[in-house]
């Protein structure tokens, strides 16, 4: 295990481990200002200010997902090669590095893991640039089980479950393009299928593209869902993220928008006490929700809680090589909806 020491100006109620940020009044991190490939785009090169530099991990080997005595909930992390765990019961207390994934970096494989997915039952999932992979935690390394290849019109950079009883009575594989548009992957054959859009900006009629992720969690029969999305226009995009929530009910086959609401952009909040909090944060390749937050795992390695019902944000720790390429959390997550915006 690997223990990573906060270095915030307060404590919070629940903490995440991360990479780094710019000054303060800066960006967190700053997506990239083209509509590029994500998988292409670099991690941060140097340490921001306050972060003497990058965090020391103990690896571990374990056999199989550790699991807190008190908690079923399994939350993950990852850089474009390597997985670690995260406690959300104490994320800002330690990690583990469970290992490399087994199927990323070689000959004809996919240059970078861009997303996972973990489903009620601690099963993960991954998404590269080219392939849907089943994986499984065998010792110090995550090995791919197979893979779903995609067609070479494909581009994925998000992935998630969709909870029992939404699109099917079986959980769902969703994946998400850099477009904004969302696609079922079959669960043996790795085949896609069109099930929805993130819709449209209302005040620039732009429509929301994907910055980042997508998490969606069962909440008891009531499925609620996030996603991190910007616009672009003329192939550069806003630097800030967005913070958008999702109509799970509606993702079906079809070109549907599954907007629910936009929650806000995610700058600093009112509430955020922590000095080195940059005022807006980017790039955030990797979300996962746990009760009434929003964890943001950015490109740049920057950890950002943010508040669900308005995208407020502050900055949890960072370090200088976190380069987070995704993150997921069980569907059953406990989760605290919103409350209906104003």
């Amino acid at each position: 295990m690997r223990s990573i020491s906060p270095r915030v100006a307060s404590a919070f109620l629940i903490a995440v481990f991360c990479g780094c940020s710019s000054q303060d009044g800066g960006e967190a991190s700053s997506p990239p200002s083209s509509a590029v490939d994500r998988e292409a785009s670099p991690p941060r090169a140097a340490p921001a200010p306050g972060n003497s530099g990058a965090p020391t991990f103990v690896p571990t080997a374990p056999t199989s997902p550790a699991r807190d005595a008190t908690s079923s909930v399994l939350l993950y992390a990852h850089t474009d090669t390597t997985l670690f765990q995260i406690d959300p019961e104490n994320i800002a207390g330690s990690i583990v590095k469970i290992g490399d994934f087994d199927c990323i970096g070689g000959r004809g494989e996919g240059h970078a893991m861009t997303d996972v997915a973990v489903s009620k039952d601690g099963k993960i999932y991954g998404i590269s640039g080219v392939a849907t992979y089943p994986l499984t935690i065998a010792r110090s390394r995550v090995h791919c089980d197979t893979v779903w290849p995609f067609p070479a019109s494909k581009q994925f950079v998000a992935l998630a479950m969709a909870p029992e009883n939404t699109l099917a009575a079986a959980e769902v594989l969703i994946a998400g393009n850099q477009d904004g548009e969302l696609f079922q992957i079959d669960a043996l054959t790795g085949a896609t299928q069109q099930v929805g859009t993130l819709g449209f900006d209302s005040e620039s009629g732009l429509p929301w593209r994907l910055s980042g992720d997508i998490v969606l969690l069962a909440n008891n029969g009531a499925p609620i869902g996030f996603a991190t999305v910007r616009t672009c226009e003329r192939n550069v995009c806003d630097r800030i993220d967005t913070l958008v929530e999702l109509n799970v009910r509606a993702i079906k086959r079809g070109r549907q928008s599954v907007l629910k609401t936009v929650r806000g952009q995610v700058r600093k909040g009112d509430w955020c006490t922590n000095r080195e909090s940059p005022s807006t944060f980017g790039s955030m390749f990797g979300i996962a929700a746990y009760n009434d937050k929003v964890y943001g795992f950015s490109r740049r390695g920057d950890v950002i809680e943010i508040r669900n019902e308005d995208g407020s944000g502050c900055l949890i720790e960072g370090h200088a090589d976190g380069a987070f390429a995704g993150a997921g959390v069980t569907t059953v997550a406990p989760v605290k909806a919103p409350p209906a915006p104003h």
